[in-house]
């Protein structure tokens, strides 16, 4: 069975503190051991100069032993208590006979440390009485007197007794687990998130916006892999949306010069007028096809080589009283007035094409689809910073709201199959906004209440 990934985590750090608990247990009962066995030595040391100063005057066991019990109940119960002489040499031993002592214990380390220190002690196996013992022990000038007690009986037992730091401890480890738990959840969130995410595209679930992730790095993380797939996405969306519609616009002047082109080959007895008007018509065709491929190819040219473009310094005012004249004819075929309130010295940095190409489709928008008997404004609101304010605005039939947001999406169209009819390219708005971007400007559209549609937008004085 797959082990969860929080559980791994929880695991892994449960082993770890009770390795660091269990590390700390021994530690601290070590510590507590030794802090009780140099207090047992404290305590039996008065024993040793008590017993020195009634044996140091006796000569033989049983002396000592009349000696020793003359003192009554003074000693605690079951210490042992051995006379060496100064060879090491056991001369009393209250738990053992005399005679059944036969080594010499001048080699024990208590002896060997009392020797050299005055005293000594320590902690170790007898097997003699077969048990574990704290030893003390004292020189004096005629021997060494040491004591004894049996470690588990008077020792441990105090140890194990005393459980409050076991306690201490449990209420710790229980309290850091549930610590552990909340961290383990908040760390491996952003992992569920990202693994929810990523079945839901597995499944091509289109709707994930309600996953959500901690605002914490992790979390920023997740949400950039989320976004970062969310454009790709659109990008992909997009490229195909786009493709469809490239396809579909070029399929109409491609099929309209096919048709005029077959008439013409397949009708051996048509006139000159009909043959020059089906040419015409193929010419017509072929121009629009131009127009559509020329404006692909720039708008593709913005967006994907921006640094292409070479910028110069170019006169707003000049630039729209050109493009005035260059469709004059048209504007006095519509009886369209155009109306220019721009600072005659006004120049920004930019290329002259685009900028071109920006207010020409602007103009040509207007022609094409707002109506006769307009007005067309073009006016400068302010100049801030490295900023130009533009509004462009004409006093037609506008755009109904429901489209106001999409009229700049290539191939958009309010009216179907009107680019068609007016011959242009469905794509001139488009070239507006990117143009404007090129030029780090920003761009908006409106209907005014007047009547007519109004472009409110900035262009960057320098490069």
């Amino acid at each position: 069975m797959k082990i969860k990934y929080k559980y791994k985590i929880v695991l892994s750090f449960v082993v770890l503190l009770a390795a660091v608990t269990l590390l700390y247990s021994l530690l601290l009962i070590n510590k507590a051991s030794r802090l009780k066995i140099d207090r047992m030595i404290v305590y039996l040391q008065p024993y040793a100069d008590i017993i020195h100063h009634h044996t140091s005057k006796t000569a033989n066991y049983k002396q000592i032993k009349e000696s020793l019990d003359s003192l009554g109940n003074i000693f605690p119960q079951k210490m042992r208590i051995t006379l060496l002489d100064t060879a090491g040499w056991v001369i009393y031993d209250n738990f053992s006979h005399i005679d059944s002592i036969t080594d010499n214990h001048s080699g024990r380390p208590e002896i060997l440390e009392s020797l050299k220190n005055g005293t000594g002690h320590s902690l170790r196996y007898s097997s003699t009485l077969d048990a574990e013992y704290l030893y003390f022990s004292k020189k004096y000038q005629d021997g060494f007197v040491r004591t004894a007690l049996d470690y588990k009986q008077s020792v441990y037992p105090s140890l194990k007794g005393n459980r409050n730091w076991q306690a201490y401890i449990a209420i710790v480890f229980a309290l850091s687990i549930v610590i552990l738990v909340y961290i383990t959840r908040k760390l491996s969130q952003p992992y569920y998130s990202l693994k929810q995410f990523v079945e839901r595209v597995r499944h091509n679930e289109e709707h994930y916006d309600d996953i959500r992730f901690p605002k914490d790095e992790l979390g920023e993380v997740g949400e950039q892999i989320m976004t970062a797939f969310r454009e790709m996405d659109n990008a992909k969306k997009y490229k195909q949306q786009l493709t469809h519609n490239i396809a579909h616009e070029l399929k109409t002047p491609v099929t309209g010069i096919r048709g005029y082109l077959e008439t013409l080959l397949q009708e051996d007895n048509i006139d000159k007028e009909q043959a020059r008007f089906f040419l015409e018509r193929a010419y017509s065709q072929s121009l629009r096809l131009s127009a559509i491929v020329n404006d692909i190819s720039v708008l593709n040219k913005i967006e994907e080589g921006p640094d292409q473009f070479e910028f110069e310094t170019i006169n707003i005012s000049k630039c729209l009283q050109e493009i005035r004249n260059d469709l004059s004819f048209k504007l006095e075929e519509k009886n369209i007035s155009f109306f220019m309130q721009i600072d005659p010295n006004l120049a920004i940095q930019g290329n002259y094409l685009l900028i071109y190409s920006l207010f020409k489709n602007l103009i040509d928008n207007s022609i094409d689809h707002a109506g006769e008997n307009i007005e067309i404004h073009m006016e400068q609101s302010g100049v801030t910073g490295h900023q130009v304010y533009l509004t462009y605005y004409d006093t037609g039939k506008g755009v109904p709201d429901h489209h106001i947001h999409r009229i700049f999406e290539r191939f958009y169209r309010v009216e179907k199959g009107r680019s068609r009819k007016s011959g242009g390219s469905g794509l001139g708005l488009s070239i507006v906004r990117n143009a404007v971007i090129l030029h780090k400007g920003k761009i908006s559209v409106s209907n005014r209440s007047s009547g007519g549609l109004q472009f409110d937008f900035t262009l960057s004085l320098s490069k």
